[in-house]
């Protein structure tokens, strides 16, 4: 009998164990339908800041709701990706009704076929797995682009912002992709520093080394493909000066302006990176 029921034991695990595998590894894009709250929807388009100029894509559409609010109150454009037939005519339906028909499309489509380039905002209400499996693309669409989910993470990516309003909205902006080492050149004298950035998501650290001497860097931060950090400089141990830089990220390149001292004392000039690695 103990051999009999420890056979069973096993056989169950086992059948457990290959339900998990097939949830893990079957069809990623099977996600049921659920119906979100008209609040969570205007929040996430309001934390999203969406606007008359923006193309929102909205990850699995269900009925079209998401897209159609972003139109009929926000002003932007829409689209809807969905490949459940049935709730792509109903969302059309429901756009022409609301009178936003020329403002939005659906399009029955696997989620990760579909083509984000053009997106300003990029909506979700998905699980966890699947907005983890998308991660990928998302980070790779346009800097500043804005990425809303309905209570769903997109795993160890940490939101810039996260409200709730009956549910919780977070929201993502696609960092510009900065990892490696830089070399600067400050002013028309083109003093040379070298820049050594880390970066995780949006959080970027550094260390430079102007003119040969290695530097302090302070206060790095990234937002979409705006750059800003602070070194200080030792004038041979005479005298520290800070250096407030900003710039902005354009692929292999950054440019912007670095300030020197505060109040009567300061002074602006220009500089620019390249990426060398």
């Amino acid at each position: 009998m103990k051999e009999t029921a420890r056979r069973w034991l096993l056989a169950a695990l086992f059948a457990q164990a290959r339900l998990v595998d097939a949830q893990d590894t079957g069809p990623v894009h099977d996600a049921p339908f659920v119906i979100s709250p008209p609040a969570t929807v205007e929040e996430m388009l309001r934390l999203a800041a969406v606007g008359p100029e923006d193309l929102v894509y909205d990850l699995g559409s269900g009925d079209g709701r998401v897209v159609i609010a972003a139109a009929a109150k926000f002003g932007a454009r829409g689209v809807g990706i969905e490949r459940d037939a049935a709730l792509i005519e109903q969302s059309r339906a429901s756009a022409a009704r609301a009178g936003v028909a020329d403002r939005v499309r659906f399009l029955q489509q696997d989620l990760f076929a579909a083509d984000l380039g053009e997106a300003t905002v990029v909506t979700l209400y998905l699980s966890p797995n699947l907005n983890f499996k998308l991660r990928p693309a998302l980070l790779r669409l346009k800097p500043g682009t804005r990425i809303v989910s309905h209570s769903s993470g997109l795993g160890d990516w940490r939101p810039d912002r996260k409200t709730t309003i009956r549910k919780d909205v977070l929201l993502w902006v696609v960092p510009a992709q900065l990892s490696g080492r830089w070399r600067a050149q400050v002013g028309a004298a083109k003093r040379s520093i070298l820049l050594q950035i880390s970066q995780r998501f949006q959080e970027v650290s550094a260390a430079a080394v102007v003119e040969g001497k290695p530097a302090q860097v302070w206060e790095a931060s990234l937002e979409a493909d705006r750059l800003r950090f602070v070194v200080v400089e030792d004038a041979d141990g005479k005298a520290e000066a800070a250096l407030y830089f900003e710039g902005r990220v354009q692929g292999k390149v950054i440019a912007g302006t670095v300030t020197r001292g505060a109040g009567r004392d300061r002074v602006a000039e220009e500089w620019r990176a390249e990426r060398r690695d």
